[in-house]
């Protein structure tokens, strides 16, 4: 369920989505040299022009495993321009209100 949700995702913001590969692209986050082949094809000639092979490869050995995050705290998607933080930056696999929220219980507690 989750492959069919992240591919709509990738469809339907694709602008958003090639920023954010661009981003793991530019830190050298993509390990596979299948998924990077793919990942730039997508950032050259968008999501639209991907066979179901690459589609596959894509979201099972590329996003799937570890470069796409649901938050944690209300499993809503993250924006794509929230998800390197959620991941790699805050390392909290939060949206950006559950992020304010639980720092700001965090810091209340420190009060």
């Amino acid at each position: 369920m989750l492959r069919e949700k992240l591919k709509q995702k990738i469809l339907s913001e694709p602008t958003k989505c090639i920023a954010y590969l661009k981003e793991l692209v530019k830190f050298n986050r993509i390990y596979e040299g299948e998924v990077l082949a793919i990942i730039m094809a997508v950032i050259k000639n968008g999501p639209d022009q991907l066979t179901n092979r690459q589609w596959d490869v894509l979201l099972d050995k590329g996003l799937l495993p570890d470069l796409y995050v649901e938050c944690d705290r209300c499993e809503d998607t993250i924006p794509w321009s929230e998800m390197y933080r959620a991941i790699f930056i805050a390392r909290d696999y939060f949206c950006p209100f559950c992020r304010c929220i639980v720092y700001k219980k965090n810091e209340r507690l420190l009060d």
